[in-house]
């Protein structure tokens, strides 16, 4: 958890946020398809990210071992337009059989993976039926799920910021590492016109530019958009001090 206990989510918060999806048409651009969680197209950077950024992404997506092993270790559903998900927020409605099998082999049994196949693909009231059918029969113990987010499934998120934005290479691990949590949560909807992606269309203009010190503000800025959402909230401002204090 945070050290900053006011900005630590809590387990309502993180079941609120996880169900607060931008949606299928917000994240198109730049990647396969899908959610917050489509594994994206693209080859995996082989830059990393600070251990701090990892673990404020894993954060908030399963808040704590403790927390993953008691709630999300099986199959889950979401909410909305996710798809069934298993380990650290990897929906399988918007995996191919040859990423799971690629991602997992090795890290849980192949059986575990066959019993996975039929959800590929499923979203929406599909996945919710599935997630519950599986439920049973599917155990993706924390080790396994962190080293799946770790080695195959952020490597890959990199790479997409890397071709998202420009002067990536000038920001150092924990900025850039604050950058794939962002776009983890929204997608790399840096283009993407209207008010919801004002903020979104700033940062890569700073980027651009080279205003690195401009970007806190944009994440805070974001906050508008959850009004009722505190684990988004919290998200965006534990974005923020982190990339400030990567460039204090």
């Amino acid at each position: 958890m945070s050290e900053d206990n006011n900005l630590a989510i809590t387990e309502e918060e993180l079941d609120q946020a996880r169900a607060e999806r931008e949606g299928t048409e917000t994240l198109l651009e730049g990647f396969e398809a899908g959610v917050e969680t489509a594994q994206p197209g693209g080859a995996a950077s082989a830059t990393a990210i600070s251990k701090k950024a990892f673990d404020l992404i894993v954060e908030f997506e399963v808040s704590s071992e403790q927390v993953y092993s008691r709630k999300y270790r099986s199959t889950i559903w979401p909410g909305g337009a996710s798809g069934v998900t298993i380990g650290i927020g990897y929906d399988l409605g918007f995996a191919t059989k040859t990423q799971l099998e690629a991602d997992f082999g090795g890290v849980i049994s192949p059986e575990t993976i066959r019993v996975l196949h039929p959800a590929l693909g499923l979203t929406g009231a599909a996945a919710q039926q599935a997630a519950r059918d599986l439920s049973g029969a599917v155990d993706v113990p924390w080790t396994a799920a962190i080293t799946v987010h770790c080695g195959k499934v952020i490597p890959r998120w990199v790479g997409l910021v890397e071709r998202s934005l420009k002067n990536t290479h000038a920001i150092g691990p924990d900025r850039l590492g604050v950058l794939v949590s962002l776009t983890y949560n929204r997608g790399a909807s840096f283009s993407r016109q209207g008010d919801r992606f004002t903020e979104m269309r700033a940062v890569k203009s700073h980027m651009a530019s080279g205003k690195f010190g401009s970007i806190p503000n944009e994440l805070r800025s974001m906050k508008r958009l959850w009004p009722t959402v505190p684990g988004l909230q919290k998200r965006r401002e534990r974005e923020a001090v982190l990339f400030e204090s990567a460039l204090n």
